[in-house]
């Protein structure tokens, strides 16, 4: 029996604004972690407002446990993605040392992932996904039920433009 259902967008383009589909963040994120670590179980993401909730349902020497991580003051800069980790809990809602997020950054996506544990800045590495030239800015971002709303700043193609007349 053949199927059509077809996936939601991850992403919509409004004007000046990307509404990012949580359900589908934690589908693409569920996928990608699962071939990565067979120790996380699951990828939850929730907010309100400014901050940013990232849960995780790992098994840690066999036992289950969940992980959260606040994040807010998202942004893009030169192709790098950052975010500043406001607090990090473990099960039972126990405060965990920041420090455990650049353990776990190393352990998923080293290549991708790197940890400032002094500033709290974790940065994604967009580097391979955006094309060179492309500057984005984002001025606000905003969580209201299953949506993360991004208003971007001002910002430049002009570099990938002229790059795609040469060819």
């Amino acid at each position: 029996m053949s199927s059509e259902l077809a996936l939601r967008p991850l992403v919509k383009w409004d004007g000046f604004a990307l509404q990012v589909d949580l359900d589908m963040v934690e589908l693409v994120a569920n996928r990608e972690l699962a071939r990565r670590d067979a120790a996380i179980r699951r990828v939850g993401v929730t907010g309100e407002g400014e901050v940013v909730e990232i849960h995780l349902e790992v098994a840690l020497k066999g036992l289950p446990a969940r992980v959260s991580a606040k994040v807010a003051e998202l942004r893009v800069h030169r192709r790098f993605f950052g975010c500043r980790i406001e607090a990090l809990h473990g099960p039972l809602g126990i405060p965990l040392p920041i420090g455990l997020a650049g353990a776990l950054a190393r352990r998923l996506a080293p290549e991708l992932l790197r940890f400032d544990p002094e500033d709290r800045i974790l940065l994604v590495d967009l580097r391979s996904h955006l094309p060179e030239g492309l500057e984005v800015r984002i001025s606000d971002v905003r969580c209201a039920g299953r949506w993360l709303t991004v208003e971007l700043a001002g910002g430049s193609v002009a570099a990938v433009l002229a790059a795609m007349r040469e060819i």
